[in-house]
């Protein structure tokens, strides 16, 4: 009874000692919200959660983990245990080991006293009861019990691509951690801090601690950069903590093992003699790999056994280091134990600061700096090579990916990331020029590509440098297009090329005519499958990310489109929107009938219809590609019917011409694609053609008759089908786009006439999706008799009538008709079908100027017939007019794409009062990203002033400075509202904005606001 008694009151004394020890640690803890602006090194952009505490209250340091520091910009703010919130500046992270400290004015924090905890590695013991404090999740605070287990467990890996600590122990204690608790203390029960919180295994419940031996070390070093000068000016100095590698990666192994590696027995003796604090040694460090052309490649190999450094046994990673910290940039004198021979190598060590990147290229939304020792070592590769941490726009086009090497450019070696700048300045915007790289999954074999050199959707390639005293990243060097370089480039290809044709001269008797000939076919009689090749081409579109416009749902396009116009100016393309979906995008256009690839310019998008047209120059073409390359005929009159034969006509993606015979299974399908989960474009108020072959989902085309004329344009359409993209092809009807091709070709010669001054090519259209009811179900909504009688007797195929399904929010078409309204005439003539439609309207605006936005405003109302609630009526009905090249401009503000209200958004049926300006992107590791501010919302104000337009939102956010807090009101898509605030960042997220020209069709970049 008694020692039960006892044993109770021991409890009870241990746990109210917790309680104390945790009173005190916890006001020292804080929760760290991380976003890392740019991915760089191994660790990409975003935003994140995770725990630091303070370790010198009167300098503000805080102690975390390496991985929350990070190696790349960021920007980070601690919040206290009183929710009081400061800005936190990164100070210092090891090259290796995980952990980093960051600095905050202990003056600015005004309603809480804090302490800091004492670090105390030595008193880490197996079976002592230790606690874990910090937030799990983004939680405010989580303290978690556990029993430390091991102190020399080996370093956990985390990823093959990514950080990983290694040359230390680990502790190792039953007790799991979460998410947002990296870098949390590890404390004993007098609350000094014996480990720091780094990993964990859910499924064993166990956790990874790193030991502190090192970071104090560190921690004294950095107390040394801090000074308080006049006025109590605080300033720090970068820390210079001297850390050495032999770029050469030791695991511990225990004497059983090193014994079967050669270790003899005296070498064993004089091992186990050497003592380390009074503990006894049980093994030996052992090579596990070496970094290829680094300081030991060539001496050290995997499987020697370290026995002394500079005639010192060293058994312990923490001797290790101590010897190599010392000795940064001198030679070491290395015994190791390979089979059974003792040798002894002079190996420099390399100092590890320089072998971890502190600059990064900025290139086209990407990310390209030296390669690490953390991804060198990662992929058994030598250091410094030129990495791709993120390819953006430009490398990603190509199809470099991540984890890349670039090693030469337009044939230019780049051993650095300088001279691949260097090269990219030289070389004129939208220019092609081979890359040479490699892939560490193919680390064996060169690749290939040609890069598209981009300088319209991103600014100049930028070197950003780090600065550890201030905190943050600065750049230092801006590569803009050096046209002088360029010319001298240009003149030195020039003159090769004139050597080698010299060389290589075409004798006189020699008849080059032959090609274009050949590749015409000419015959007597052409055939129409062949004849209708020379106007096909392969279209093939790419998407900048910043660029994302209109719920646009993927950055890379590839379909068939169709010459339509050329003269001496300009060639015109047909191609269907799942294709070319939306304006701001590159184009490449590849012909079938001669081995050329142009540049395509957007010059027309229908609101409604799934077409679209595209420009390109004909005088990049040579005299033999215009021999070949013709404008194909477009025959829309009489359109196709049930039963006709033709012969359905595309390219593969090799661009070769396949051809089918079949036949019109049905002529006028009525096209109902149901709204996706994000708004985006789709085809309405559109009949299209279905054959009894196809090619399925292949490849698009066009469908031709026996005399090569194009009768349809067989095109792509995309739907989502729960949430999954599908696609399917069909036929589009010429009458459906000849008129709009004829109008566009209008418009495009009159650029320097009147009508410069106009937008785009307009489009007057109802603002009103129908769907097609057929006339036996019409009778059950209380459709007459009679009217059911005219329509089947006026169209006797369809037998239907046109339902309203929706209108475009904010139109006239919404003030007029309800959903489920049917309508039976127009201006007296009855309707039955989407062909009626466009008829309709072409004939009630013949009068007015096809290309003036001005007169099409002003044309009379037509007069519809419908049935609404119950009985027929007459109403007057008001058309509108849309831009043939829709949105037009896209604003980047706190890191989200901003734009306009789109055609697609207002058909869903809602819009804010007052609208506001619509999120269509947001980009990782940005302000929008940290904050919650995500697509599909409107910003309805920002500090309380409304921003119902663009022009607007600009005027009320040009005064808001950088790190400045602001209030922004949202409403969602389901009309959710919610109030955020954000704090700016001007340095990595400038307000810029892109823009159309509407006469040249081409994009600018143009920044308002930046530091």
């Amino acid at each position: 009874m008694g020692t039960t008694e006892e044993g109770s009151r021991m409890e009870e004394g241990s746990d109210h000692n917790w309680q104390r020890t945790l009173k005190k640690v916890v006001p020292c803890v804080v929760v760290l919200k991380v976003t890392s602006a740019r991915s760089f090194d191994t660790e990409s952009a975003g935003s994140s959660f995770a725990t630091g505490f303070i370790v010198d209250k009167e300098r503000g340091l805080i102690l975390t983990n390496r991985h929350v520091v990070k190696p790349g910009p960021i920007t980070a703010e601690a919040v206290f245990l009183n929710r009081e919130e400061l800005p936190v500046y990164p100070l210092y992270r090891d090259p290796i080991h995980d952990f980093g400290f960051m600095r905050f004015d202990p003056r600015l924090l005004r309603f809480m006293e804090v302490g800091e905890v004492p670090l105390a590695p030595q008193a880490a013991q197996v079976g002592i009861e230790i606690r874990v404090v910090g937030n799990d999740s983004g939680e405010k605070i989580s303290i978690l019990a556990g029993t430390l287990a091991r102190l020399d467990r080996d370093a956990p890996t985390y990823s093959s691509r990514g950080y990983n600590d290694f040359n230390t122990f680990y502790l190792q204690a039953a007790s799991g951690t979460k998410g947002g608790s990296s870098g949390s203390p590890v404390i004993d029960v007098q609350g000094r801090a014996i480990g720091l919180n780094a990993g964990s295994k859910t499924k064993t419940a166990s956790a990874f601690f790193l030991p502190l031996d090192r970071v104090v070390r560190a921690l004294n070093m950095c107390k040394a950069c801090f000074s308080v000068g006049e006025n109590n000016a605080r300033t720090w100095r970068a820390p210079n903590i001297p850390r050495g590698d032999l770029q050469a990666t030791f695991i511990f192994k225990g004497f059983d093992e090193v014994k079967r590696l050669g270790v003899k027995p005296d070498t064993e003796a004089l091992v186990r003699s050497h003592k380390r604090q009074k503990t006894e040694t049980v093994g030996m460090l052992v090579v596990d790999s070496r970094v290829p052309k680094g300081p030991s490649d060539g001496k050290l190999e995997p499987g020697d056994v370290l026995v002394e450094i500079n005639g010192e046994t060293v058994t312990h990673f923490i001797d290790l280091e101590d010897k190599l910290d010392s000795n940064v940039d001198e030679e070491v004198s290395v015994s190791v134990v390979r089979g059974s021979q003792m040798l002894t190598y002079k190996i420099r060590v390399e100092s590890l600061h320089r072998v971890t990147p502190a600059c990064f290229l900025e290139l086209s939304g990407g990310s390209i700096h030296a390669l690490s020792y953390q991804q060198a070592r990662n992929f058994s590769t030598p250091t410094g090579q030129v990495y791709v941490a993120d390819p953006g726009y430009m490398l990603s086009r190509a199809g470099i990916s991540k984890h890349s090497v670039i090693l030469s450019v337009k044939g230019r070696p780049t051993p650095d990331v300088e001279t691949l700048a260097t090269v990219l300045a030289t070389i004129p915007k939208g220019e092609q020029v081979p890359v040479q790289y490699r892939v560490f999954s193919d680390r064996f074999r060169k690749r290939q590509s040609l890069i598209y050199v981009d300088r319209k959707w991103y600014g100049a390639p930028t070197v950003w440098s780090r600065d550890d005293s201030a905190g943050s990243w600065h750049q230092i060097k801006v590569y803009p297009f050096d046209e002088e370089e360029s010319k001298k480039e240009l003149e030195l290809e020039a003159t090769h090329k004139s050597k080698k044709c010299k060389m290589s001269e075409v004798p006189e008797s020699c008849d080059t005519t032959g090609l274009a000939n050949g590749l015409s076919g000419k015959e007597s009689v052409e055939d129409p499958k062949e004849s209708i090749s020379r106007s096909l081409l392969l279209v093939d579109v790419e998407v900048p990310e910043v660029a994302l416009a209109d719920g646009v749902h993927s950055k890379s396009f590839t379909g068939n489109g169709v010459l339509v116009y050329q003269d001496d100016k300009f060639g015109l393309v047909l191609v269907d929107r799942n294709t070319v979906a939306i304006g701001p995008c590159d184009i490449r256009l590849s012909f079938c009938a001669y081995p050329a690839e142009l540049h395509g310019t957007v010059r027309f998008l229908h609101p409604l219809h799934n077409f679209a047209l595209v420009s390109y120059d004909p005088r990049d073409l040579n005299s033999d590609a215009l021999k070949v390359v013709k404008p194909c005929t477009i025959l829309s009159d009489p359109p196709l019917s049930r039963g006709d034969k033709v012969v359905l006509v595309g390219l593969s993606g090799a661009l070769r011409s396949t051809a089918r015979d079949a036949s019109v299974t049905n002529a006028t399908a009525a096209l109902n694609i149901v709204t996706a989960e994000i708004p985006r474009f789709h085809a309405v108020n559109e009949e299209v053609i279905e054959l009894d072959q196809d090619f399925g989902t292949s490849f698009s085309g066009v469908l031709i008759d026996e005399n090569a004329s194009v009768r349809a344009l067989w095109a792509s359409f995309s739907r989502q089908v729960g949430g999954e993209e599908r696609e399917f092809c069909a036929g589009i009807h010429s009458y459906t786009f000849s008129s709009w091709i004829d109008k566009t070709v209008s418009y495009l010669k009159n650029f320097q006439s009147s009508h410069a001054h106009r937008k785009s090519v307009p489009v007057p259209v109802m603002n009103v999706e129908f769907n097609a009811l057929l006339l036996s179900k019409a009778a059950n909504y209380g459709l007459s008799r009679e009217w059911i009688q005219k329509l089947a007797e006026y169209d006797k195929e369809r037998k239907q009538v046109l339902r309203v399904k929706s209108c475009v929010t904010d139109s006239n078409a919404k003030a007029i008709l309800n959903e489920g309204d049917m309508i039976l005439a127009v201006n007296d003539k009855l309707l039955s079908s989407f062909y009626d439609i466009g008829g309709i309207i072409d004939n009630h605006c013949s009068k007015c100027d096809q290309l003036s936005f001005s007169e099409l405003k002003e044309v009379d109302d037509m007069k519809l017939t419908v049935f609404k609630d119950s009985k027929i009526q007459d109403v007057s009905f008001k058309l509108e007019v849309v831009d043939g090249l829709g949105t037009d401009r896209l604003l980047h503000w706190a890191g989200a794409q901003i734009q306009d209200s789109y055609r697609a958004v207002k058909e869903r049926g809602f819009l804010p009062q007052n609208h506001g300006v619509y999120i269509s992107r947001w980009h990782h590791g940005s302000p929008s990203h940290r904050y919650g501010m995500y697509a599909l919302h409107w910003i309805l104000e920002v500090n309380g002033k409304p921003t119902p337009d663009l022009d607007t939102f600009l005027k009320e956010t040009e005064y808001l400075q950088h790190q400045s807090f602001v209030r922004v009101k949202l409403c969602h898509l389901d009309n959710k509202p919610k109030v955020i605030t954000l704090r700016l960042d001007l340095r990595f997220w400038p307000t810029w904005e892109l823009k159309l020209n509407h006469q040249t069709g081409e994009w600018g970049r143009r920044v308002i606001k930046s530091i």
